[in-house]
């Protein structure tokens, strides 16, 4: 199983879910994101010459090169913004056979990332979110949900997606992300919502819950 985390996470972030797969059996793999990790700079990775098509692209070609070091076929499992990099990749590999998708990807881009930049970043200044936002929002690269919805027009049935939501998420507006998958009535996806959720914190307050949806869905025969 191989971790995406969260936009400023890093591979340690999602150390508590790597716990979780492991006592279900699952190896994993975990790395940080280029552009994406508050922890790492990599300035002279051979990468970096492609982000000026946005950090989504960066991310989906990283990942790639991730994937194909590893034996065997994966499980991906990716949190917030750069899940959708994790569903492009899935949806060009022949090894990801399951997906799992905790806080995102999501609609209405802007303004859920003034609502990342207020509440993670501390940005209190209205004219300062806004332009952390505009920039922020540049950066993703040009018309990622376009690709986006034409990957989940064209998406491979024998894959399945787990989209894990928090119905208080304060971050994400839940009903982006509804928005999004709602477009797709094919898709194999099972959803699962936490009532009292919030962003990413599904398994630190509602671990019984969590647990019970992501030990379900990986441990389903078939899909």
């Amino acid at each position: 199983m191989v971790f995406v985390h969260h936009m400023w996470g890093s591979h340690k972030t999602t150390r508590r879910h790597q716990n979780l797969v492991n006592e279900l059996g699952f190896n994993c793999v975990s790395f940080d994101l280029l552009f994406g990790s508050k922890y790492k700079k990599y300035p002279l990775h051979p990468l970096v010459r492609y982000l000026p098509f946005g950090v989504f692209q960066l991310w989906k070609m990283q990942l790639h090169q991730v994937l194909d070091q590893l034996e065997g076929t994966k499980i991906l499992y990716s949190f917030s913004g750069p899940s959708l990099s994790s569903l492009w990749v899935a949806s060009e590999r022949k090894d990801v056979m399951k997906v799992i998708c905790d806080g995102g990807p999501f609609e209405q881009i802007y303004s859920n990332t003034r609502n990342f930049f207020r509440h993670e970043v501390g940005l209190s200044q209205s004219w300062a979110q806004s332009m952390a936002s505009f920039l922020g929002t540049a950066v993703w690269g040009l018309r990622p949900l376009k690709k986006l919805h034409k990957v989940l027009d064209h998406w491979p049935t024998h894959i399945p997606i787990l989209s894990i939501r928090g119905n208080q998420d304060d971050i994400v507006d839940i009903d982006s992300i509804r928005n999004l998958f709602n477009q797709h009535p094919d898709l194999p996806l099972t959803v699962a919502e936490l009532p009292e959720g919030k962003h990413l914190d599904g398994l630190k307050n509602f671990p019984t819950p969590y647990r019970n949806f992501v030990q379900e869905f990986l441990l389903k025969s078939g899909n």
